[in-house]
């Protein structure tokens, strides 16, 4: 795994969620996909007094309890602030390689996450207007359901999910409590749907006349009543309980959480409030018809609609319960509901076309395979100069059409238009597709697109690219780059410029070639990139020796008139470089000028700025850290990461239904051994 990132291997992690069962369930996913990354890491879950339990349960996922004092501002506990000195205190020694905050929206807590000490903070942020976002928090999404909040979060720090499925292990303790449990011959049976009429706080429940006369509803479908809930519920049990012609089974107060789990899993039905007892049957996959009461449905509804209904509780009848309960006692439902449950990485056909961009996208969990074999642009596989992971393979192209993909991701117009029909098969050409374009068109107006088909999907690189691009009907998104951290700081001890230009003879003054030569004459500048030699520069600088060879220069050039913003550019601003540059394409948008950068269309003006930054270091330093950390905000290789994996698996799974990828060919790793 460590393959796939740039960050140091955490070998501890504390995860701030000290909030209530339900929270905690929907927060599992999350848990699920850290073990799956880091297996031999120590995990800490930093929680209310109850969730010891839940950590012993979870054991898979969570290796340590730490209790959680409480902390000015959040409800869920009075805090103490004797143990919180003391916790604090305890957290800053034990030094976490990685803090991650699952509170909230961090309004609260960021600042607490911060004490703890730890060498790395992940978390949630509140959004701001002016778009400023700390290095290593995202934004707190308000637009997904509160499992997938979290999966969003794990994604951004570069960990893949293993599938949005809730879980509750079940265990031999569970069983022992549920044989101790009142009535436990008759719950055996299986043959009884569960009552949950409590619920946190009055304004979280659904009417007690409601729930009895669905009680009632289900005794007529024969079925046994069995109530459930907490000891405090007592009361609002037996009122249920009491209007009954037949008496219930009332377990309320009876049940530990798992002889509650254990309940649950052998019954028929749940109908329940908005607790976390229904996150719990979502975990167990029992049917459910949930009365939404004064929470947020789009957050907490369980994500398989077809085994759980969730009602809005204060417009809701009990004969609408019953007509949804009807339709779960009587519907057949496929076992187990995994439906979002990835099964393995997937499987990518590509080419090598910018490889230092490849590199980067190669940190997706998925497996990606490179043709070779041809003697043209794209077929050099997994060429030298990049430190490859095993999951980037090489195919010779005389075997492509017996492979196996899940989806093919183009990159330039002849693989697009050429190359497809004549070594790949027909089914294969049919496979879910995207296409990655790298430039901007060049007519910056009236360029139509080669790619015109509403079936595949459009991935530009800028904002701009898009603008300018005409797209026609085919659906389009935008991935900005990313880049690692940088492993060295600046350190502008060469008082010199540095420009990196690829093909600088070829492409001319469209990258600039006319402005280099003109500046140098009075600035000194060194060119980089690949036949850099040609326009007398100094050659080509490997992937690895890079960041270093870059962090002694005083400042990057950016000559570009017309193309993508330059990765270069980026991994530039990743070490803290300033960057001069035209203000054009994407530029504007990026950097500010004299704030974290000097952008200027006279070349006379940008002669002086440069003059400044060697006249003046300090200056150098202030102009490189601010955009630094822009590049840490915005082009960070975690986010990068997150927003192609979440475009190749929503556009394979969108596309998986025209053609089964299981039918081509035969498996691709059988092919390869």
């Amino acid at each position: 795994m460590r393959a796939l990132r740039s960050f140091t291997y955490p070998r501890t992690i504390a995860i701030l969620r000290a909030l209530h069962l339900g929270d905690l369930l929907c927060a599992v996913p999350a848990f699920r996909a850290l073990r799956a990354a880091f297996p031999t890491s120590t995990i800490s879950l930093i929680g209310l007094p109850w969730a010891r339990t839940f950590v012993e349960r979870f054991h898979s996922y969570l290796d340590e309890f730490i209790e959680f004092p409480g902390y000015p501002g959040l409800p869920e506990r009075e805090p103490d602030f004797q143990q919180l000195a003391e916790f604090l205190a305890s957290m800053r020694s034990r030094r976490f390689d990685w803090v991650i905050q699952m509170q909230g929206d961090g309004s609260y807590v960021n600042d607490l996450i911060r004490l703890c000490g730890g060498r790395q903070c992940w978390g949630f942020t509140p959004a701001r207007a002016n778009g400023a976002v700390p290095a290593g928090f995202l934004p707190y999404p308000t637009d997904c359901p509160e499992i997938h909040r979290h999966l969003r979060l794990v994604e951004y720090m570069g960990v893949p999910s293993q599938g949005d499925h809730l879980e509750f292990p079940l265990t031999p303790d569970d069983q022992s409590d549920f044989e101790r449990l009142p009535h436990a011959d008759v719950l055996k049976s299986g043959q009884f749907a569960c009552l949950h009429p409590g619920g946190r706080g009055l304004n979280r429940r659904w009417s007690v006349e409601g729930f009895i006369e669905v009680a009632r509803g289900l005794a007529d479908r024969g079925l046994r009543v069995v109530i459930t809930g907490v000891a405090e519920e007592r009361l609002l049990a037996e009122e249920v309980a009491g209007a009954l012609a037949d008496a219930p089974i009332n377990l309320v107060g009876h049940t530990t959480l798992g002889s509650l789990g254990m309940v649950l899993s052998r019954s028929r039905l749940l109908v329940a409030n908005d607790t976390g007892t229904s996150h719990l049957a979502a975990a167990l996959q029992v049917p459910s018809v949930i009365l939404s009461v004064g929470s947020d449905p789009s957050r907490w509804n369980p994500l398989d609609g077809a085994r759980h209904r969730v009602l809005p509780g204060p417009s809701t009848e009990a004969g609408d319960v019953l007509a949804q309960a009807d339709e779960l006692l009587t519907r057949p439902l496929v076992e187990p509901s995994r439906v979002n449950a990835p099964p393995r990485p997937l499987r990518i056909l590509t080419w090598h076309i910018h490889g230092n961009y490849l590199y980067y996208l190669t940190h997706t969990p998925h497996h990606w395979y490179l043709p070779v074999g041809l003697s043209r642009p794209g077929y050099s596989g997994r060429a030298p100069g990049f430190p490859w992971p095993d999951h980037v393979r090489d195919v010779p192209v005389d075997r492509l059409k017996q492979m196996t993909f899940d989806g093919i991701l183009f990159q330039s117009k002849s693989a697009y238009l050429e190359d497809q029909y004549e070594l790949l098969t027909s089914q294969q050409r049919r496979l879910p597709r995207v296409y990655l374009e790298h430039d901007p068109p060049d007519d910056p107006t009236d360029s139509r697109h080669i790619v015109s088909d509403p079936a595949m999907h459009l991935v530009h690189v800028t904002h701009f690219n898009r603008l300018m691009w005409d797209n026609g009907e085919t659906p389009t998104s935008v991935i900005e780059h990313g880049v690692p951290e940088a492993t060295v700081d600046y350190g502008g001890e060469l008082p010199r410029g540095l420009v990196v230009v690829n093909d600088l003879p070829r492409r001319g003054r469209r990258v600039g070639a006319d402005l280099i030569e003109r500046i140098r004459r009075v600035i000194p500048l060194d060119v980089i990139g690949m036949n850099s030699e040609a326009a007398g520069g100094l050659g080509e600088i490997s992937h690895e020796a890079l960041p270093r060879f870059m962090s002694r220069y005083r400042f990057f050039f950016h000559p570009v008139r017309y193309t993508s913003f330059g990765l270069a550019v980026c991994e530039a601003m990743m070490i803290g470089l300033p960057i001069v540059a035209l203000p054009v394409t994407e530029m504007p948008a990026v950097l500010a000028d004299g704030v974290s950068g000097y952008l200027d269309g006279n070349p006379d003006r940008l002669m002086q700025r440069m003059a400044a930054l060697l006249a003046d270091p300090d200056e150098a330093r202030r102009i490189g850290a601010n955009g630094r950390t822009i590049a840490q905000q915005r082009f960070s290789l975690q986010r990068f990461t997150a927003d192609w994996n979440r475009t190749l698996s929503e556009v394979v799974t969108r596309g998986s239904s025209s053609v089964s990828s299981t039918t081509i060919g035969v498996p691709c790793a059988a092919k390869l051994r």
